[in-house]
């Protein structure tokens, strides 16, 4: 991993912010105290940005490439909590956390740059933009609404349950039928609090009744109605 301090020209710095659109109605002016303290990382794939628990200094925002956060459960298994792309922000949350600690790790998950904002300069860009302050409360608000659904459809459902709506919500989020999976197996078991075994019993039961086919990391549906009726338990009307 390459790390270089203000490497861009500020108007092209200025560019890169506002691919977020987080910043896209922000006066250059303002959004300038950001490049104050940035910097810019070149990094590969599978290469570790930070560890779980180091001291936070940085947001990186995703110019190209993509960076995923996961952490390691007591059994030690790999859980991925999210996957981040061009425009968005890795660990914005943790800028307001009261132990300054990165609360997962960050890893690459392909080739990839980004700016690193500092904390610092997020929390006077904060101050100076109250409208900037609104838009992210408004962000961790969906995203606590997000995780409490998550956890009451974990304790309510069977796992073929799970498994249904996490694909059908990955067709959705693709706009596909032909399904490219952003979790390993055993990423995706953890992610759904299933062992491997029963999600591996799961996709060959469904593949020999002719509801989806593999192919690498690609699942194709072909019984979509079969999988929309068992993830209806999942949905809700807001």
């Amino acid at each position: 991993m390459t790390f270089v301090k203000n490497i861009f020209p500020h108007t092209q710095s200025l560019d890169s912010l506002k691919i977020c659109s987080l910043f896209q109605s922000v006066e250059d002016e303002k959004l300038s105290l950001l490049l104050e303290n940035c910097g810019y990382i070149r990094f590969k794939s599978s290469e570790i940005i930070n560890h779980e628990g180091e001291p936070f200094k940085h947001c990186p925002l995703m110019i190209s490439g993509q960076i995923e956060v996961y952490r390691h459960t007591y059994l030690g298994e790999e859980k991925v909590f999210g996957l981040f792309d061009v425009g968005e922000i890795v660990a914005i949350a943790a800028v307001f956390m009261p132990h300054n600690r990165y609360p997962m790790s960050l890893r690459a998950k392909t080739d990839g740059e980004a700016l690193l904002l500092d904390k610092r300069d997020i929390l006077r860009l904060c101050h100076a933009c109250p409208h900037i302050m609104e838009k992210l409360l408004m962000r961790f608000s969906s995203k606590l609404y997000e995780n409490i659904n998550h956890i009451d459809w974990l304790t309510s459902s069977s796992a073929e349950q799970r498994l249904a709506a996490y694909l059908i919500d990955l067709k959705h989020k693709q706009l596909s039928l032909n399904i490219v999976l952003p979790l390993s197996r055993g990423q995706l078991a953890a992610k759904l609090g299933i062992r491997y075994e029963t999600l591996s019993r799961l996709v060959s039961g469904w593949r020999q009744k002719g509801f989806i086919g593999i192919e690498k990391d690609t699942v194709h549906i072909y019984n979509e109605n079969y999988l929309t009726q068992l993830s209806i338990s999942a949905q809700r009307p807001f």
